[in-house]
């Protein structure tokens, strides 16, 4: 059996591991535009500030993959898929054939229409490179900015701050991190964050970026600015849908899958920010893991059904203990609030079971509410601690 899988971040690496468990004689390739092996990148903020290298992050080595029988084939890019022939063709016009192939493209950054996001200074954040271009960027400005107060710009903007830059986050809702925090936790963690050197523009939207020749401020659409010698763009991401949508894969915000990853084409596979699963495009971490060991599973012949993930995130800045997951602004849940100083809990109860919690400033109830999300620990203990 030929498995070819097209991108090495974890889904595609996951899936990779999960068929060489399941068949041990199939040849797989992983074709990756990337000139790095896979990398973890949750750790991409501290490679961002200098805190650690990419050798660091490289979560298997050339020995590791070629202990598994798995061919690495780096800074190449896929522009085609052939289903009739089974074949994969790169930039160079070389064809990759298989029987099983696998879709782990992943996302691309989102860039609203701004005028001036092409300005020489402003910048997304998706991978090494990206880091290493701020980076040097960066060396010659003080004051930054981050558009998006959600989990990446804030880790951003804290990053940028511990390189000795003055940062601004830019959020267009009223409060920070609105997908996985309410209103009062968004408050907290902004005056946590203040005192770590970052500053705060809520509720805008931007106008324009302006400069001459380059990002010099941002202008919001009430007329006020920021100044900003370098800006990065976060946003969020969009699935990349080119290879599935140029073959006729049916495609919504993602590539659609079944619970075993399957698309709507036949031999063919995706998981990770590629994919939508159940109507929903996770774009985390965990999922896409989950979902690529789901894959190699299958490709392999061993199915067992992707059930989808829980919503969560983990701040990584340094000092801040915050975990949310779940539905965390549902209204047809009771939820029990305790809020004092930089400390923030909740928990939202539907018919005695828990569906969110948010813990802000507490290490040792965050890791009681991500037992009780998980099933392995019942409510009452964590609101023994309210």
């Amino acid at each position: 059996m030929r498995y070819v899988i097209i991108g090495n971040g974890v889904a595609g690496v996951e899936a990779a591991l999960a068929i060489r468990k399941a068949d041990a004689d199939g040849t797989i390739t992983i074709i990756t535009k990337s000139p790095n092996l896979h990398y973890y990148r949750p750790r991409l903020i501290e490679f961002l500030s200098g805190e650690v290298s990419l050798d660091k992050m490289t979560t298997y080595k050339d020995d590791a993959y070629e202990k598994k029988g798995i061919a690495n084939l780096l800074g190449t890019r896929i522009t085609a898929i052939r289903p009739d022939e089974r074949s994969a063709i790169d930039a160079n016009g070389r064809a990759h054939e298989y029987d099983r192939l696998l879709i782990a493209t992943g996302g691309r950054p989102f860039v609203p229409p701004i005028a001036g996001a092409d300005l020489p200074g402003v910048f997304t954040f998706r991978g090494v490179r990206d880091a290493e271009r701020i980076r040097d960027y960066a060396a010659g400005v003080r004051d930054v900015a981050v558009i998006g107060g959600g989990l990446l710009g804030l880790e951003t903007a804290h990053s940028l701050a511990r390189m000795g830059k003055r940062p601004t986050v830019v959020e267009f809702c009223e409060w920070l991190m609105p997908r996985q925090l309410d209103r009062d936790g968004g408050g907290i963690l902004r005056r946590i964050l203040e005192e770590k050197g970052v500053r705060f523009v809520l509720g805008e939207s931007v106008a324009s970026i302006e400069g001459g020749g380059r990002a010099e401020r941002i202008v919001m659409q009430s007329g006020a600015t920021v100044d900003a010698g370098l800006i990065v763009i976060s946003a969020g991401i969009r699935s990349d849908l080119d290879l599935a949508r140029e073959v006729g894969i049916a495609t919504d915000k993602g590539i659609i899958v079944d619970d075993t990853m399957r698309t709507s084409a036949e031999g063919i596979y995706a998981a990770g920010d590629v994919a939508q699963h159940k109507d929903c495009v996770y774009g985390i971490w965990p999922a896409a893991r989950e979902q690529g060991i789901a894959a190699g599973a299958a490709m392999a012949g061993q199915p067992v059904a992707y059930r989808g993930t829980v919503m969560s995130s983990s701040l990584k800045i340094t000092g801040v203990d915050l975990y949310s997951a779940g539905d965390i602004n549902r209204d047809d849940c009771d939820a029990i609030v305790s809020s004092g100083g930089s400390s923030y809990k909740k928990l939202l109860m539907k018919d005695r079971k828990a569906t969110g919690a948010i813990v802000l400033g507490d290490a040792a109830a965050l890791k009681i509410a991500q037992r009780v999300i998980a099933g392995t620990a019942d409510p009452e203990e964590f609101k023994k601690l309210f």
